[in-house]
């Protein structure tokens, strides 16, 4: 084999996103190394992850940086492009290759990245190229949606001009795209391994899957909803035994414990609060293109019954008759005219909220509203605590990571 790859960079320009993929880590521990892709180094898909926020390069060239070695007498020049293999169909693909048969496949643009357009290179007497700009082309970044796929790409050279392509190399990279440049928490800057607050591939894998499609802010931030409070009774529920206590966002956001519990450990226990569903919503939506907050209602006021996160019944929050506060993620200023998300319970969303029978509402994109609106608040609440449960915009914040 006359050509070898010796690294792939997805994220060579830290300074800016346009043209390539976001400034991201591993998880509070771990930084992601750049090249992603190392010779020696990568082997699954998972050892080389990238994510593209698909605002930032829509309509504009998106580009690999490759380095090659030459590892006989090759030609001192000669022409590269790697292979789509997810539009071929996958290990379908791989077989008919190992079969002499792959060339009868047309590859065509399935795959979040494409295929690597084909060019001309040129080693030095090192018998290395330098690190090389390859565009990528039939990729699907100008109309995909919050997704995570893995990237398949066969590699091949040939001779200049018409020569025979001879494939040289397989690679598979686990690849995300985020509506738009994560934001706060989330970081792009500064770029380097000390950052912790730089988006995290773990939490990606996750929120990716449970925004899968979604193309506006908006339906990502419903969809991340849904999957927090889907999460109980298994994953979480709602702290009745100990009042109401906050064990993920007690003070930063603790994503690590998150991810613990969401991939079957401990993490901080199966308990959570009005405050750590707020700071899940707002952290994980928010870290695929949304733009939420953490702010608190309140303060000591009565309630509707409610299906709290991992119960069935239908009661006033543990039968305690009312909360000292409460929490949501919240769009905008977070006063009674913008819009809410609440994973942590569902509202009655009949004439009558006060009264059995009850229509369950899990409030998602409603707005927060004065008392005799018919909105949030009066799902929330009673007439009489109407006035107490009042929007607390001084408390609007966006948790840490941690």
């Amino acid at each position: 084999m006359g050509v070898q790859l010796e690294s792939i960079a997805f994220n060579y320009d830290s300074s800016a996103h346009s043209n390539d993929a976001l400034n991201i880590r591993r998880n509070a521990a771990q930084a992601v190394t750049i090249p992603e892709w190392r010779r020696g180094v990568s082997v699954t898909a998972d050892d080389s992850p990238a994510a593209y926020s698909l605002a930032d390069v829509q309509g504009n060239p998106v580009s690999i940086q490759v380095e090659l070695r030459r590892t006989d007498p090759t030609p001192d020049c000669v022409e590269v492009r790697a292979l789509d293999i997810n539009a071929a169909g996958g290990c379908l693909y791989l077989v008919l290759v190992a079969l002499g048969l792959g060339k009868f496949i047309k590859p065509g643009p399935r795959s979040l990245l494409g295929a690597v357009k084909s060019q001309c290179v040129c080693f030095g007497s090192n018998n290395l190229t330098g690190p090389t700009l390859f565009n990528l082309t039939h990729h699907r970044l100008n109309s995909a949606g919050v997704e995570s796929s893995i990237t398949m790409w066969r590699w091949q050279y040939r001779v200049l001009p018409l020569g025979v392509w001879q494939d040289f190399g397989i690679t598979q990279h686990r690849t995300f795209t985020v509506l738009q440049t994560p934001t706060a928490p989330w970081q792009q800057m500064p770029s380097g391994s000390g950052n912790t607050q730089l988006p995290w591939v773990d939490l990606l894998k996750w929120v990716c899957g449970w925004a899968k499609g979604a193309h506006t802010p908006n339906e990502a931030a419903a969809e991340v909803t849904k999957a927090i409070y889907a999460l109980g009774p298994s994953v979480f529920e709602y702290d009745c035994p100990n009042g109401g206590s906050s064990w993920y966002s007690s003070w930063n956001f603790d994503a690590t414990a998150l991810l613990d519990r969401l991939n079957g450990g401990v993490g901080n226990g199966v308990y959570i609060n009005c405050s750590d569903c707020a700071t899940f919503v707002s952290s994980c939506a928010n870290l695929v293109g949304a733009d939420l907050w953490q702010s608190r209602m309140g303060f000591y006021f009565s309630l509707n019954p409610l299906l709290a996160i991992g119960s069935s019944v239908w009661q006033t929050a543990c039968g305690w008759g009312g909360f000292s506060y409460h929490e949501v993620a919240w769009k905008g200023a977070c006063t009674e005219n913008e819009n809410i998300y609440d994973a942590c319970l569902q509202v009655d969303d009949d004439a009558d909220p006060t009264m059995a029978p009850h229509t369950a509402l899990l409030p998602i994109d409603i707005r927060f509203g004065n008392p005799g609106d018919g909105d949030y608040r009066d799902k929330l609440c009673p007439a009489s605590g109407g006035a107490a449960c009042a929007p607390q915009p001084g408390t609007r914040t966006r948790r840490t990571v941690a």
